[in-house]
């Protein structure tokens, strides 16, 4: 009878066991799972965002990044140097320059407001690196206006005072990839061997 009731409780033991071992795999599971899932990337449209109260007819999406103009040119330049440098297009001032450090927190506030909302055109980078060569703008009739003017002056001194190479391009019609190739790599020779003396 002993040995009865002693084979019973180490049934009973043996299943409470068995069970809780099995409990303990299935949390891992889970825990690895929920880990997982946390580390991919969502991309479910069901995701919720906050909500912002912003008059839906407010916005409307552009047809295209760049005007007739600089798509001409884009092609050019991509051709011309495409191999060499990767070309961004329409990058904020403030992606490429900073205000120095050095300067009291009003100023750098100052400094980074006069360029947060300006970009270039386009921007020279090393495929591998990503590190910035040059930015190139695209100076077409509407940098006759006043206002474009005092906006060219502004980003000459600042590329200047940060010693950054911009390149400017007058529009035309009909691009050469070779000219414009030529071009660019010239103005960063001249603007090394200035920056050098």
């Amino acid at each position: 009878m002993e040995w009865l009731a002693l084979g019973a409780l180490v049934f009973i033991g043996a299943t409470i066991l068995n069970r809780l071992t099995e409990r303990s795999a299935k949390e891992l599971e889970l825990k690895a799972a929920r880990k997982s899932q946390e580390h991919k990337l969502r991309l479910e449209p069901s995701a919720r965002l906050p909500e912002v109260n912003i008059p839906t007819s407010v916005y409307q999406t552009k047809q295209f990044i760049l005007s007739p103009a600089e798509q001409k040119f884009y092609k050019a330049l991509s051709q011309g140097l495409g191999s060499q440098f990767m070309i961004l297009m329409k990058v904020r001032v403030a992606d490429a320059l900073q205000p120095g450090s050095g300067v009291s927190k009003s100023e750098w506030a100052s400094a980074f407001n006069r360029i947060k909302s300006k970009h270039f055109d386009f921007l020279l980078c090393c495929h591998n690196s990503y590190e910035i060569i040059a930015a190139i703008e695209l100076d077409d009739s509407s940098h006759q206006q006043e206002n474009r003017i005092k906006r060219d002056k502004f980003l000459n001194s600042a590329c200047e005072s940060a010693n950054f190479a911009l390149i400017r391009i007058v529009a035309r019609q009909v691009y050469s990839a070779q000219e414009i190739k030529s071009a660019v790599l010239n103005s960063l020779r001249d603007y090394k061997l200035s920056k050098a003396a």
